[in-house]
């Protein structure tokens, strides 16, 4: 069943328009916390604004006397600012347990939120109004602040939450503006002061801001959008090669950028063949069979991946693998070799040490030009090797048994290797199956 946090996340994506599957727990966590961010964010920007009015009370006292008393003004800034950190220590205590309630509930909460924030400045500068004649108390600079609470809406990633801020601030501005220049004696105040359009002209301005904001929302998602859609590339990069493939190999792969197009390349390809496989298997149950294919193929596989090689079939006693596509390396045949050996060698030490029934492989490797690319219908796809080379080192793989040897390699391979003391045992003009040409072949084990 899916969890809360699971089924919010999935309305919260639909709600801001995007339509995806869950992409990281990270994302809800981070819109929850938006919350808190702008709270915080709120608090501090009102407590500067403290500063600043206590500032300007202490070093213009003389002239504000004449109009005002500036202690009952820092009073009610003060107390703001106080039910403001209260209120800053709440949400982050309670902000987490919204998504408990479901989509409505927590998207009920925002708007809410939104809307007492927004009304903070419009009950402050109603108080201030007992205290600052006239219409004066909307010309400080507590009215700034609703253009303040409309930018930090655009956190919310929410275009219509924007839009809402822009015009509640609008109306309650409106409003504010109404009753104030209604109790003042408007005949004692300037023209300009008492012009009620201008105050009307600095909500309109709210109602843009929020607009405005809503816009930059969109952009905002449209970056998100197109942030899952690179996400889900990926994924489906990662779907391809699925498990025959090294995490480093698919970090190569994106980070480098890389196409899986068809095209023609240098590589060295590997067949490994499980000898006896079909007597082994002759009186096993099937799952005794998968067991055992799992404790032989898993360290083997593991071991072509150390060495960034791409296991690109699996067959019922035997793999393939493929070192130089899709990412070239500085000497893949090199990269091929060692893991060859190291294959042999963990597999003698399994044997001795009795993990695994007793068993014996043989390995071919050969280089040259070969043609990758993803084949297969449009919803399932496989990244295939083919060419002269892939036949090789296929047929090289069958004449261990004729040679009674475990790891046959070209003369295209051992041209481009360092077998670090090893004496390989060559063979010469050996004729390999369906083609016209011998071949060079070096026994390495």
């Amino acid at each position: 069943m899916a969890s809360y946090k699971d089924f919010l996340l999935n309305r919260l994506l639909d709600h801001l328009g995007i339509d995806k599957k869950i992409p990281d727990e990270k994302l809800i966590q981070e819109l929850v916390s938006s919350e808190k961010l702008r709270a915080k964010i709120l608090a501090f920007v009102l407590t500067i604004m403290l500063l600043v009015i206590v500032v300007i009370g202490i070093v213009y006292s003389e002239e504000f006397k004449p109009t005002y008393d500036s202690t009952y003004v820092f009073l009610i800034t003060a107390g703001m600012i106080v039910f403001l950190l209260l209120r800053t220590i709440i949400l982050n205590k309670v902000v987490k347990r919204w998504a408990k309630f479901g989509f409505a509930w927590f998207n009920f909460f925002r708007y809410t939120n939104i809307f007492l924030e927004i009304s903070i400045p419009t009950i402050v500068l109603y108080f201030y109004s007992f205290f600052i004649p006239s219409v004066y108390p909307l010309l400080t600079p507590i009215s700034s602040i609703y253009f303040i609470i409309i930018l930090l809406s655009a956190l919310e990633l929410d275009a219509h939450l924007s839009i809402f801020s822009g015009l509640i601030a609008a109306i309650e501005f409106t409003i504010l503006s109404l009753i104030l220049l209604d109790n003042s004696n408007v005949k004692n105040l300037s023209p300009v002061i008492s012009f009620f359009p201008m105050y009307l002209g600095k909500a309109l301005l709210f109602a843009l801001a929020g607009f405005i904001a809503g816009m930059v929302t969109n952009q905002v998602k449209k970056i998100l959008l197109r942030y899952f859609e690179t996400r889900e590339e990926r994924n489906k990069i990662e779907h391809i090669f699925g498990q025959m493939v090294s995490k480093e190999i698919v970090e190569d792969i994106l980070n480098n950028h890389t196409e899986i197009v068809s095209r023609t390349r240098f590589a060295c390809i590997m067949f490994l063949d499980i000898r006896n496989f079909s007597l082994f298997a002759e009186n096993k149950s099937p799952e005794e069979i998968i067991e055992y294919q799992n404790k032989v193929f898993a360290p083997l596989i593991e071991i072509v991946n150390k060495h960034k090689g791409i296991v690109t079939q699996i067959m019922g006693d035997g793999f393939m693998a493929i070192f130089g596509a899709p990412i070239e390396h500085e000497n893949d045949c090199q990269l091929a070799v060692d893991a060859a050996i190291e294959i042999h060698k963990t597999l003698k030490e399994k044997n001795d040490r009795g993990e695994i029934p007793l068993t014996k492989i043989g390995i071919g490797l050969n280089a040259g030009e070969v043609v990758t690319g993803n084949v297969g219908a449009e919803n399932r796809k496989q990244y295939s090797v083919t060419g002269r080379a892939v036949i090789v080192a296929a047929r090289l793989e069958q004449l261990n048994k004729e040679f009674n040897s475990e790891l046959l390699i070209s003369k295209a391979v051992f041209e481009r290797i360092n077998l670090d003391g090893l004496k390989p045992i060559r063979h010469f003009q050996v004729k390999i199956k369906g083609q016209s040409e011998p071949i060079e072949v070096y026994q390495i084990i």
